[in-house]
């Protein structure tokens, strides 16, 4: 009786904290990276072809491979006061697993650009013309 009893305690101490709180999500946070690029005058063009030769096609690899869920890229069609960049890149991403999940990217731009060298040098021309970059890392609120 005096087990039961102690047992009960035990349950009760250590399910305190859970009651009153929100069921955790049935599905897991699919985190979402907003990138944007701010460009220097007149690269525009040259940075979008730089980025969908050297760097989409790693990105659609991850998302046939289940990684990333959507690739969606902005540029901004009317001015108002801004915006304060050139292109904006959103990256669904499954999990935060598949976010974090560096060796992927790794494996599939060794096995994308067999020449490596090439492939850093107009990766590293992007990132000079790259006049300013910034990510936001979010995930979406839940509504009843």
């Amino acid at each position: 009786m005096r087990r039961l009893l102690l047992s009960s305690l035990l349950l009760a101490a250590l399910a305190a904290p859970l009651l009153g709180r929100p069921a955790p999500p049935e599905t897991p946070l699919q985190p979402v990276v907003e990138s944007y690029y701010q460009l220097a005058a007149g690269k525009t063009e040259e940075w979008f072809a730089l980025y969908t030769k050297e760097h989409l096609p790693i990105l659609r690899e991850r998302q046939k491979s289940g990684s990333i869920v959507r690739i969606i890229i902005y540029r901004p069609f009317l001015h108002q006061g801004g915006p304060l960049w050139d292109y904006k890149v959103i990256l669904i991403y499954r999990d935060f697993a598949a976010l974090g999940d560096r060796a992927e990217q790794d494996i599939i731009e060794r096995r994308l650009y067999p020449d490596w060298d090439a492939h850093r040098h107009a990766e590293q021309r992007r990132w000079e013309i790259t006049a300013r970059h910034w990510d936001d890392i979010m995930t979406e609120v839940q509504l009843d």
